[in-house]
């Protein structure tokens, strides 16, 4: 963060709500959630984006 040097952004991409929900039963997700959660638990807000495309990703329905 250009603005404070202690920030940590994370950012994470998914197809849908649904494969979100199915990500968290991972054991390898929830062993980087438990952690993670010490630097976590003190954060302020979450920021949810809408990408609508770059490299990796679907490119966006139209119609």
């Amino acid at each position: 963060d250009p603005v404070d040097a202690d920030a940590i952004w994370v950012t994470e991409v998914w197809t849908d709500q649904a494969s979100h929900k199915a990500s968290l039963q991972l054991p390898e997700v929830q062993a980087a959630i438990a952690r993670a959660r010490p630097f976590i638990a003190g954060f302020e807000f979450q920021v949810e984006t809408h990408p609508v495309g770059g490299f990796g990703l679907p490119a966006e329905k139209s119609g």
